[in-house]
């Protein structure tokens, strides 16, 4: 029978665990840039890790290229329609060690005028490589 002072305990340990692997991932990877970094886990399943990049629109769109090109199984969406106000840059994928990351570069309202719905995929791939350059 587990206890509530076992689950507490995984917790703890998977917390730990979770930003052991994000320092790992930066040590591998000296150029990522983080912003900030949240890490969740819960009684059922591997945690996960999110970091967040900033800068002007070229600065952030070139940190989450850099971040796609450091994790594996890689995807890319462009928000724009849950928060129009606060629209966001996101890839999705795995650290060194297999722990699921996502990655977010907040943009402003204006740099995505004229992209009326989300996207995924190549799409965000070239819209970023487009904007890191500008």
């Amino acid at each position: 029978m587990t206890t509530v002072l076992d689950t507490r305990t995984g917790l703890w340990s998977e917390l730990t665990r979770l930003v052991g692997s994000v320092r790992d991932h930066v040590d591998r990877h000296p150029t990522l840039w983080i912003g900030s970094v949240d890490v969740f886990a819960t009684e059922v399943g591997a945690g996960r890790a999110e970091v967040y990049v900033s800068g002007q629109r070229a600065r952030a769109c070139a940190r989450l290229l850099e971040w796609r090109d450091s994790l594996k199984r890689a995807s890319l969406c462009l928000e724009v329609e849950d928060n129009p106000m606060q629209p966001r840059a996101l890839v999705f994928g795995q650290l060194h060690d297999s722990t699921t990351a996502m990655v977010a570069a907040p943009l402003a309202e204006e740099d995505v005028r004229g992209v009326s719905r989300d996207r995924t995929g190549e799409w965000v791939l070239h819209w970023l490589r487009m904007q890191a350059v500008s």
